[in-house]
């Protein structure tokens, strides 16, 4: 049986290189800080594009029809006269 130590030459078996699994693995598994803001630097188009994208997404819709086409009093059962 083939006896060996961990203690000696335990930098050897490494790779020599990064290959790709391991950049995907190491930019999946990155230790993210919570408290650090993201920064964006933005041209002005692309900051015009952003808010149009954004006034577009939080816009409020009305519709008066569909609102009272839902909450119309519905009865089931009708008395006869």
């Amino acid at each position: 049986m083939k006896e060996y130590n961990l203690n000696e030459n335990s930098g050897n078996n490494l790779p020599a290189e990064v290959g790709l699994w391991g950049k995907v693995k190491g930019f999946l598994f990155q230790e993210i800080d919570l408290n650090k803001p993201i920064v964006l630097e933005l041209t002005p188009k692309e900051e015009k594009v952003l808010g149009e994208v954004h006034d577009f997404l939080f816009q409020e819709v009305k519709f008066p029809e569909l609102h009272d086409f839902l909450f119309q009093e519905i009865t089931l059962f009708k008395r006869k006269k």
